[in-house]
């Protein structure tokens, strides 16, 4: 990529002229442009030229953009256009002049509690909106929250995270580092990712902004990846009222976990309860001419630098058709609010003090100054509607009615009717000045504190909300990793706020850790079926063993339960199989080989046929089996047969005539024959078998003498 002073001046896409650098990262050049089309300013985003070369990337990366661009919502940044040059792919984005969360942390370290209320709301709701739509933002980060002159926060690279992740271009360490601070579990895990993945993020910045620190981070990427698989969000004094509704957003479950539009609820009624927020101090871009020199570390940020007299004449075009200035009639700020609360009260005291002196009118209230830059609107009603009004805060209505003077009379019934009086002041300056007439009111009739119910089981919360003079409501009952069942999640008021008497307080009770399914162990070793439940949070416990005809044996035959959903940690109970039953060799008797090989084969078992001579058996017949009957041998098992060949073969010895009786007796002998001699004689005339022939053995040679 070409130095990024040389791509000052540069006109991208033959309509949009880069004026000055804003940003830069491993994968992409941010400027501010003019688009000269419609004379406005713009930033430029140019991807790095070298994935140009990647064909799978540019289709990507066409319908991300796409996708993107379709996006409408106030809390998401806008993409007015996309494209290819020979400088590298490019998208044309809303220029926010107001800096990055990132830069903002780094300037200061940490924000309010009010402040990262607000800032998380309005995350929320963009992420709720662009969730609906079914688009996955990926890189939820500090860096990717920007600012507009006014404060109000976008959220920016929709779509780009997702296309560059699967291009060829390889980050360095610190890039691919700054993502995985704010990764989700599964994206650890390589597990399908969702929209609760961006919910996962959202919370760990939000828990950055209020502490200062990145949860669970550690010396290495895969360290830091790996610390929050299973790990619960250390619960720390800083994150306050937003402690229960990040820890439910940053559970390590994603189906346990929030998603964005129950976060941005809990939020909205958050922000309700919450004082108003400081202004953010925001240090808003004015581009400096010259040099040019980047604004931001973080190619998704816009970065502030102090005004330069030296500006040249392509930037102060830039400027003069896009002011920073705020708008010329804001709504009045809280600190106007308050000032003329605080005269209000003033006089309302001054009025119980003494009823007799009557009701002056009410003077009307300057006007309010405009809100400066930073200012967050006061909460309003979360309304989703229309996508292009989602979570938007609407401003609050003031009304000053005024009242007469009562006429002259005596004492006493001058008291009685200016009694009716002075309480219909109270009310009519309470709406008509705010927050500390209110307070004067508070004093007579809210006078009960709201106790911490937050934590309770849901009895002790109960009995709590009615020792302090509270009503106590389950409003609705939710799952939650961090909370034991039956204790209370959230509170619909705030803790310590004052309210009168029988007030309602509604309450979220936690059903526990949400349940989990039962994996499928079918097919699967004692080995596999434990790692398949450990990583579903189950556990397994052994049965005993049992034989299979059908499974082989260490193999799973059945877990109990097989199905459904289960409460996280629970047991289930896994049989395995010993294999088939062994088989016991038998009888076989003495008859054939065949009669003897099907009754082995019925027991699943493997005959083999071995010959053998045997003098006590004819040829044909069994002789035994080996190894012997009633051994008891597994499925499958050899069994040999051995049949009978009958007697062995031998020869006949040479007899010749002449012979001694004596001499051929003893030689047929030794030939295993039996010799039977017809004759008188001692000399051998002949014999009855021809010398030389085989006969079986044990056959009778007859031996004729002289």
């Amino acid at each position: 990529m070409s130095s990024i002073t040389e791509q000052v001046g540069r006109v991208v896409g033959r309509r949009y002229r880069l004026l000055a650098p804003v940003g830069s990262g491993a994968s992409s050049q941010v400027f501010a442009a003019m688009d000269a089309r419609l004379g406005r300013r713009v930033a430029v985003k140019v991807l790095h030229p070298m994935l140009t070369s990647d064909a799978a990337f540019l289709r990507r990366f066409q319908a991300e953009a796409r996708l993107a661009a379709s996006l409408d919502h106030p809390h998401i940044m806008r993409v007015f256009d996309w494209g290819e040059d020979d400088g590298g792919p490019f998208l044309v984005l809303e220029f926010l002049a107001g800096g990055s969360l990132r830069r903002l942390l780094d300037a200061q370290g940490r924000l309010s509690e009010e402040q990262v209320a607000h800032i998380g709301l309005q995350a929320a709701s963009g992420l709720a909106y662009a969730h609906r739509r079914g688009i996955v933002h990926r890189d939820i980060k500090p860096g990717n929250l920007l600012f507009d002159d006014e404060g109000n926060l976008r959220l920016g690279d929709f779509g780009v995270a997702r296309a560059l992740a699967e291009a060829a271009l390889t980050e360095p360490l610190g890039a691919i580092f700054g993502t995985a601070r704010y990764a989700s579990p599964e994206q650890a895990e390589g597990r399908p990712l969702d929209d609760r993945t961006d919910v996962y993020s959202l919370a760990l910045v939000m828990y950055e902004a209020l502490t200062g620190s990145v949860p669970f981070t550690r010396d290495t990427v895969s360290a830091t990846l790996m610390a929050r698989v299973g790990a619960t969000l250390p619960p720390v004094r800083e994150l306050g009222a937003l402690g229960p509704i990040i820890a439910q957003a940053a559970i390590s479950e994603p189906l346990a976990r929030l998603d964005a539009r129950a976060m941005a609820l809990d939020l909205e009624l958050l922000c309700r309860e919450l004082p108003a927020p400081a202004a953010l101090p925001l240090e808003h871009v004015v581009l400096e001419g010259g040099a040019g020199r980047l604004l931001d570390r973080d190619p998704t940020d816009v970065d502030a630098v102090r005004p330069s007299s030296a500006a040249p004449a392509a930037v102060d075009a830039l400027e003069r058709n896009g002011s920073n200035a705020p708008p010329a009639h804001a709504a009045p700020g809280w600190a106007d609010r308050d000032a003329a609360g605080a005269a209000a009260a003033a006089e309302v005291a001054a009025l119980v003090a003494d009823p007799a002196a009557g009701i002056a009118r009410p003077q009307p209230a300057p006007a309010p100054a405009p809100a400066a830059p930073g200012t967050f609107p006061p909460p309003g009603r979360l309304d989703d509607a229309s996508p292009a009004t989602d979570l938007t805060l609407a401003p609050r209505t003031e009304t000053a009615v005024p009242v007469a003077p009562a006429p002259p009379a005596s004492h006493k019934r001058t008291r009685r009717r200016l009694w009716p009086r002075v309480l219909l002041a109270l009310v009519v300056l309470a709406v008509a000045a705010g927050g500390t007439a209110a307070a004067v009111i508070r004093l007579g009739v809210f006078g009960h504190d709201v106790p911490r119910l937050v934590g309770l089981p849901e009895a002790t919360a109960a009995h709590d909300a009615h020792l302090a003079g509270l009503k106590l409501r389950v409003t609705a009952e939710r799952y939650d990793l961090s909370v034991p069942k039956g204790d209370v999640i959230t509170q619909s008021i705030r803790a310590g706020k004052a309210e009168k008497t029988g007030t309602v307080v509604g309450v979220v009770v936690s059903k526990g850790p949400a349940p989990v399914p039962v994996p499928s162990l079918k097919g699967d070793s004692i080995a596999a079926a434990r790692a398949a439940l450990l990583q579903g949070h189950l556990h397994m416990k052994l049965a005993a063993a049992v034989y299979s005809e059908t499974v082989p044996s260490g193999v799973v035959i059945s877990w109990t339960p097989s199905s459904g959903l289960q409460a996280r940690n629970s047991v289930v109970t896994v049989t395995v199989s010993k294999g088939p039953h062994p088989r016991v060799i038998p009888s076989v008797g003495h008859g054939s080989y065949a009669t003897a090989a099907a009754a082995l084969e019925a027991l699943r078992l493997v005959p083999k046929q071995v010959s053998q001579h045997s003098t006590q058996w004819p040829a044909g017949d069994v002789i035994e089996t080996l190894p012997p009957e009633g051994t008891t041998v597994p499925r499958g098992d050899v069994v040999e047969v051995v049949v009978s060949l009958g007697p062995p073969l031998v020869k006949v010895p040479a007899i010749e005539p002449g012979e001694s009786v004596t001499t051929a007796v003893a030689a047929l002998k030794h030939a295993g024959l039996v010799p039977q001699v017809y004759g008188p004689g001692s000399i051998v005339f002949a014999v009855s078998q021809q010398p030389g022939s085989s006969v079986p053995a044990g056959s009778t040679v007859y031996v004729f003498t002289v």
